[in-house]
């Protein structure tokens, strides 16, 4: 079907065209007062279609395709080309170079309700060994990918991944968050629920925060929430379109001596990583900070040639995006980041993370689900109402040290899966959430 498709635009006058056959199984699992609730099950085939013609772009997506769905698509496209713009920058698809690799893990029945429903069920089980609530959700699925290009290209596919959330409830202004996630059910880390437990017992009786500045300890994810933002804003879309803090500071230190960031669609672990990108180019692994220093944007072909550099295997046609942000360890026990502070914050979760202005990188979130006062090298006491208003790049330039050990983080507010060790970041400006 994808070649067929293919052919089809190009006999109606396109110059580039892909096709992209996605087929899906998806299920959840939620839980809720301690008790699964929901389960259900997704499965689906999508067709998403790009097409050019004298650089005016588009795409679509066809739910369940047949062969004359695709031809009403690329007759509706044509009809479409002359009220486009065309788009300046738009330099064709990319001709891979090398052959694809790769070595990420899959597992064709990730996605059994048994297992599935058993690992839910042990979760709950930890957390309620401590306390009294606990809610969340899992998810797994399959993917199988199919693509065709007018460049030649004829690639294949197949992704799994598991992601498992728990949130427990030691009293209405106590909980304790955790998460696990990985492409398949035997990589899950185990003890999620029981982290959940114990971190929202130690969040009990939690007293009012001091407006300041303070040296935090961020565990991976808090941590975690911070460097997805950033790997977005490494996509040369942004960085162009003037939405980006990164802009104009390639060979420039956007970060500390003690910060390497990577972005790798090749992760064996990473339950982003592709094969090849929308554009049927291979993944690889990009270096975009290396020891403080810009080293490169996140790019497709168009914007490659755009920067007078080489894709990194990123497309999104419209647009690059990141697959699984790697930030590289350092050499300490998180017992060591939190004995390193003399007057700050320990923050294991993060929600709300929104900019007030992309170009600088201002921006604020909500400290949750456990955020504790450090004094002398020792956690004190959980404190409330913790709001973190800084800048992107002035938290990434104060990382001074960061835990040997490295998680993978995925979940509602970590949409880009980041594999990240803890943190301790100096000098962050806090404020509160409520008066």
């Amino acid at each position: 079907m994808m070649e067929e498709a293919v052919q089809q635009a190009l006999k109606a006058g396109m110059d580039d065209a892909v096709a992209r056959l996605v087929t899906r199984r998806e299920r959840q699992v939620k839980f809720h007062r301690s008790d699964i609730s929901v389960i259900k099950t997704w499965e689906e085939r999508r067709l998403h279609m790009f097409m050019a013609k004298d650089r005016r772009v588009f795409s679509l997506v066809l739910e369940n395709p047949d062969e004359q769905d695709v031809v009403r698509a690329v007759q509706q496209g044509r009809s479409l080309v002359p009220v486009i713009s065309p788009r300046e920058h738009y330099h064709g698809l990319g001709q891979p170079a090398r052959g694809y690799q790769s070595q990420k893990r899959f597992d064709p029945r990730v996605d059994d309700e048994r297992r599935l429903r058993s690992l839910v069920s042990r979760a709950i089980d930890e957390a309620r060994d401590y306390v009294p609530e606990v809610a969340g959700v899992a998810y797994a699925g399959v993917d199988e990918v199919q693509l065709a290009s007018s460049q030649g290209v004829r690639a294949e596919d197949a992704n799994s991944w598991v992601t498992l959330s728990v949130r427990a409830f030691a009293a209405d202004n106590a909980s304790g968050h955790a998460v696990a996630c990985a492409r398949d059910t035997a990589s899950l880390s185990p003890g999620v629920g029981e982290e959940a437990g114990q971190r929202a017992v130690d969040a009990l009786r939690p007293r009012p925060v001091e407006r300041g500045t303070y040296d935090v300890v961020f565990t991976p994810l808090a941590f975690a929430n911070l460097v997805a933002s950033l790997s977005r804003l490494a996509s040369a879309f942004f960085v162009d379109s003037g939405m980006s803090m990164l802009a104009g500071k390639l060979d420039h230190r956007v970060g500390s001596q003690a910060l390497t960031v990577t972005d790798s669609g090749v992760h064996p672990e990473g339950i982003g990583s592709r094969t090849f990108d929308d554009e049927g180019m291979p993944t690889q692994e990009t270096t975009l900070i290396e020891k403080g220093v810009l080293a490169s944007y996140l790019h497709n072909t168009s914007t490659a040639h755009r920067h007078h550099t080489t894709t990194t295997g990123n497309a999104g046609i419209l647009y690059p995006t990141p697959w699984n942000a790697v930030v590289a360890p350092g050499d300490l026990r998180p017992e060591e980041l939190i004995g390193s502070v003399k007057r700050g914050l320990l923050v294991t979760n993060m929600w709300y993370t929104r900019f007030q202005n992309y170009v600088t990188g201002d921006f604020s979130t909500i400290a949750r689900d456990g955020t504790f006062f450090i004094e002398n090298g020792s956690v004190q006491h959980p404190v409330e109402g913790v709001r973190i208003s800084d800048n992107l790049l002035r938290i990434m330039q104060n990382v001074a040290l960061l835990s040997a050990a490295v998680t993978q983080i995925a979940w509602w507010e970590v949409d880009i899966p980041v594999f990240t060790p803890a943190a301790m970041v100096k000098n962050v400006s806090v404020t509160r959430s409520f008066l």
